[in-house]
This record gives C-alpha cells, structure tokens and sequence, in this order.
C-alpha cells in the first residue's frame, strides 16, 4: 500500500468513526450518571429515556412517549438526541421560564453551546458549565460502549441553585466556568467573619447574614475594650 493510500485509509476510517458517534442512540454512560445523582440529589424526570430506562428517575418519557409532547417539571436529566438537540434545549428553557424545572444537568456536545437556540439557555438560565475532560464512551442501542468520543468535546451545563455543589462535584472532571448573565449584578464573596460564600448584593458587603455582621462587631468590640 502506498503512503497516498494510507492516508486516505486513515480519513475513511475517521469518517466512518464518526458516522457511527453522530447517531441518536448514545445512552449516557453511568459515571455521568452518578454525577448528575449527586449534584442534584435526585432526578425526577428523563425526558430522553433509553428503553430500559437506566436514567435514576421518578419519571423517564422514551422515544415513543414523545417527551416534546409531554410537561417538565422539577429535576430534569437531559441528554438530547443527537440530531434534534436545538428543539430539545428551546423546550427546557420554555419549561425553566415557566418556573416548573428546578434545576437541570445537560449533556451536550460543546458545539450546541453556541447555536442559536442555546442563547436564552446558555446566557439566562443556566449558572455554569464543564468542560469533560474524560472522552465519553456512550452506549449504543445493545448498550454496548461505543468508540471514545474524541471529535467532539461534551459539556455538562447546569441549571439550579446549587452551584456550589455542582462545582464541588463536577469540577474534578474537567474545566469548570461561570457563567455571568448580564442583568446579574451579584457577585460571590467570601463572609468576612465565618468565610462562607454569598451572593452579595453590594459591592460593600462583608457578610452574609446579620448574626455574622452582629457576632463581627461583638469580636470587634471585645478586642478594643482589651485595649
């Protein structure tokens, strides 16, 4: 075989590799899974289910149940279809605006970050991302592992309150980043007296609650009356 074969060896057998990475029936593998579990304590609803429905949901929507058909509500997993993510995102972020999605982990391949109808997602709704490190091996329709994903990184974006947690939790796995909406004027600040984080909501503030502030000037004062 000569070298210009080679090459074109090599191209067909990537093209190929990705073919089979670019299908619908990518299961997410358990360690995500877990990951997902522990930041949000529990998952009420998959609405991507694979049909033995591994996701561990109160509530799992598969393929035939339709879940662009169905409501959304409270902890949601979300690992799209390949080939339909956009319709997917638009319909979480209708149900986050709506108040009835609490919190949210998404699964996706970094490329639908920046697609139009990720904007109100990726900019308004969702606190922070991750960047996986780890190349992802799905599983494919005989939840058989699939080739690594090394062609298209995966980030897992979350929705919710906890930030804290998911960075904790998430963050070991690959590059975390905050996402900082425009309309947010909080920043997150360390409590001068106990050390925990807040969201202070001027740029002045020392602490996170009264009994700190109040505990603050009783230490203060106990120091100038030694004085």
């Amino acid at each position: 075989m000569t070298t210009k074969e080679s090459s074109w060896s090599r191209v067909i057998s990537h093209a190929n590799l990705i073919d089979e990475l670019v299908t619908d029936e990518r299961y997410t593998p358990e360690w995500i899974l877990a990951l997902a579990t522990s930041v949000m304590g529990a998952i009420d609803l998959d609405p991507c289910a694979d049909p033995l429905k591994r996701v561990p949901a109160a509530n799992h929507y598969t393929k035939s149940d339709d879940g662009l058909d169905r409501s959304w509500s409270g902890r949601i997993f979300l690992n799209p279809p390949f080939s339909k993510v956009p319709i997917w995102i638009k319909t979480l972020s209708l149900f986050i605006a709506s108040g009835s999605v609490t919190e949210a982990i998404v699964l996706l391949p970094i490329t639908s970050i920046v697609n139009k109808s990720s904007r109100l997602l990726m900019r308004q709704q969702a606190e922070a991302f991750a960047l996986l490190e780890r190349n992802i091996q799905f599983l494919d329709e005989t939840y058989t592992e699939m080739p690594p994903n090394n062609f298209i990184p995966s980030v897992l974006i979350y929705v919710g309150s906890n930030y804290f947690r998911f960075a904790k939790v998430v963050g070991k796995k690959g590059v975390l980043c905050l996402i900082s909406s425009e309309n947010d004027r909080s920043q997150t600040v360390s409590c001068s007296h106990c050390g925990k984080f807040f969201q202070a909501q001027r740029t002045t503030a020392r602490f996170c609650g009264t009994t700190c502030r109040v505990e603050a000037h009783k230490k203060k004062a106990r120091l100038r009356s030694v004085i």
